[in-house]
């Protein structure tokens, strides 16, 4: 199947699986406005070295209650917002892409088929790059290595697009400019996330070429208050995105609703009387 374009308006945020508090993980309820998210983008998974060159995609090692409360989100979220789309990210600073490199120089490239396994395993959307910190504590990899790898991914996600009928969608979230972005691997991701909180800007992206509305304004609700765009910044532009979701809940999550007003977000029967805020019960 072709590619399918991600959904905009967009009215993104990241939720955090590790630890636990307002700032990492907090307990899904129906409650929460994930009416009010187009995407939720899952923080974090992580690559492992599974032999001396091969990778393989896994939750975060040391944090054994990520697969439950995974399932949990998933489930609570897509009970509230049937049409949100949920990818899980790449996280930074385990040094990452030093095994990922190993895994593309041998040829193995265990580590595209092991992510398609992970997002079919909890029923994902997609996979998403956290692109900040490489070639320091996120690991080493060349940029013809991480282009490379780039489009091998593309090239898994359509497969399995193919195979499963759905879209799977490839983003990246970058800090620092345009950190590991390039002309020569732009075309494989169907969404840029700005980390305009970490120095990176959607013009970095716009100037190789990539469509603005292509690209999202990121936002960080840790900070107080987050640096908000203005309307100027942000017209014409896929939309925007906070990190995180759980942060925002200590302001009644003023920042996720007013992204969504802002993108002029509205789920599918936004007119109908809401959900019973009640609990469902995680599957096994």
């Amino acid at each position: 199947m072709s590619r399918a374009p991600f959904p905009t308006p967009f009215a993104g945020t990241y939720y955090p699986l590790y630890n636990s508090g307002p700032k990492q993980y907090i307990q899904p309820t129906l409650n929460m406005p994930f009416d009010k998210v187009s995407a939720l983008f899952v923080a974090f998974a992580h690559a492992y070295a599974s032999g001396p060159t091969s990778a393989t995609l896994q939750l975060e090692q040391g944090q054994p209650d990520e697969p439950a409360r995974l399932g949990l989100l998933v489930q609570v979220a897509r009970h509230r917002n049937p049409g949100i789309k949920i990818l899980i990210s790449l996280g930074w600073g385990h040094d990452d892409w030093t095994y990922i490199a190993a895994d593309y120089a041998s040829g193995s490239n265990q580590f595209p088929r092991t992510v398609v396994a992970l997002i079919r395993r909890y029923e994902l959307d997609g996979f998403d790059i956290d692109d900040e910190s490489i070639n320091g504590s996120s690991g080493k990899i060349t940029q013809d290595q991480f282009n490379g790898v780039v489009w091998n991914l593309r090239n898994a996600l359509d497969a399995a697009s193919a195979a499963d009928g759905k879209p799977y969608f490839l983003t990246i979230t970058p800090a620092g400019g345009a950190a590991e972005v390039t002309g020569d691997n732009m075309g494989a991701f169907d969404l840029i996330n700005a980390q305009c909180y970490g120095w990176s800007y959607p013009d970095d992206f716009t100037k190789l070429g990539y469509p603005r509305g292509q690209v999202a304004w990121g936002i960080n609700t840790e900070d107080d208050p987050p640096a908000y765009p203005s309307q100027a910044q942000y017209q014409g532009l896929a939309g925007i995105f906070n990190w995180t979701m759980s942060a925002d809940s200590v302001r009644n999550y003023q920042y996720t609703l007013q992204i969504a007003r802002d993108v002029g977000y509205r789920t599918v029967g936004a007119d109908q009387p809401g959900i019973p805020a009640e609990q469902p019960a995680l599957e096994s």
